[in-house]
């Protein structure tokens, strides 16, 4: 199903690995997947109204903004986890099976049902005896409520714990939410399926018009083509005055395309995001793979990097290892700018943040 915005609506997103390999093998999994959701939910500004982290899948319930889709959050989000998961543990390849699975619900109607469908999932899996015992859900979030998703979802609730255990789980939720696509009320399922059907005439349309331009293009190149061939046969005639001939110049036509990164190097500053500390460093991207002179001294090495373009802009991504330690990246690039944000995560150590702008830029030959 496209995967529209609609106002008072909310995802219930599903991801699975891929030929049914587990997603988390161990407990820093687990916690990487996490603080990678905190950190596009900040970045994105979504709400995460619940989650669960179960061995071969997960669970969202995700409200995105206007300005972001929801294929925009799990695409950062999962490729992020597929390149750490995959420097890890060495592998190749996709990580998740095929694209997410969403389900499009009214959240008036069903958000606390889902949160409480959500959290249950360990207990219908026979993985503990007590949703209590799961530690990889946000069931213990609701005990927080100075969080904005939970005093959203329990007004007029004093205690969760008892209230999901009162509820418990319902059957016909389940199965509409096995179906898939739109949950709600009679207006809802309407208002939603004019919003995709809009959707749907736009991307006719953009798709047509594309390829009309192309087609123009095309021609336009070929006319361009005589013509130059034709004015350098006749300047090549006049070779006595060629000297005082006025140079000509024809506009050429330019193919935008995501640019290769390749052969660039980058001085950037960093600046910590919790003081005042900053360095300066070189980050080079060089025959496919990303390195950073200053942590490469800390023993993290070359690494592949995924770019990606979003109108005017460039985006890369990559996630660097070290034995227990990580470092994420993602950098944005307009023009001949750079800035971005980088996570290093050691085990038994605070995670420390920095924000990258570049300072300046040299391409190699």
């Amino acid at each position: 199903m496209p995967r529209v915005y609609v106002e008072g609506a909310v995802y219930y997103v599903t991801c699975r690995g891929a030929h049914s390999e587990e997603l988390f093998k161990r407990k820093k999994d687990y916690k990487m997947y996490l603080e990678l959701l905190e950190r596009y939910k900040q970045e994105y500004g979504f709400k995460l109204f619940a989650y669960v982290l179960l061995p071969h899948h997960l669970h969202l319930l995700i409200e995105p903004k206007k300005e972001v889709s929801i294929s925009e959050i799990m695409r950062s989000l999962n490729t992020a986890y597929s390149k750490y998961f995959n420097s890890q543990y060495q592998r190749k390849g996709h990580l998740f099976r095929e694209r997410f699975r969403a389900s499009i619900v009214e959240k008036e109607l069903y958000l606390l049902k889902l949160v409480n469908y959500i959290h249950l999932n360990p207990l219908r899996l026979g993985l503990v005896s007590n949703v209590e015992e799961y530690p990889y859900s946000s069931y213990f979030m609701y005990r927080d409520r100075t969080r904005e998703e939970v005093r959203e979802i329990l007004t007029g609730i004093e205690d969760y714990s008892d209230y999901i255990k009162r509820t418990g789980e319902k059957l016909e939720l389940h199965k509409s939410l096995q179906r898939g696509g739109i949950l709600g009320s009679k207006d809802f399922v309407k208002k939603v399926k004019e919003k995709i059907k809009h959707k749907g005439e736009k991307e006719i349309k953009k798709f047509n018009t594309k390829y009309i331009l192309t087609g123009v293009g095309v021609v336009s190149v070929l006319i361009l083509i005589s013509l130059v061939s034709v004015i350098n046969f006749l300047r090549s005639k006049n070779t006595q005055n060629r000297k005082a001939e006025k140079e000509i110049y024809f506009p050429m036509l330019i193919i935008r395309e995501i640019k290769d990164l390749d052969n660039t190097e980058w001085e950037v500053k960093f600046t910590s995001l919790k003081g005042s500390s900053s360095f300066t460093d070189t980050l080079s991207f060089v025959k496919g793979k990303f390195v950073s002179a200053w942590f490469y001294q800390e023993g993290f090495k070359p690494t592949n990097y995924s770019i990606m373009q979003e109108r005017e802009k460039i985006i890369w991504e990559t996630i660097q290892t070290k034995g227990n330690s990580t470092l994420s990246w993602r950098g944005e690039i307009e023009g001949n700018k750079m800035q971005g944000i980088v996570s290093l995560r050691q085990e038994g150590k605070a995670p420390q943040d920095f924000s990258f702008i570049s300072v300046s830029l040299r391409r190699k030959e």
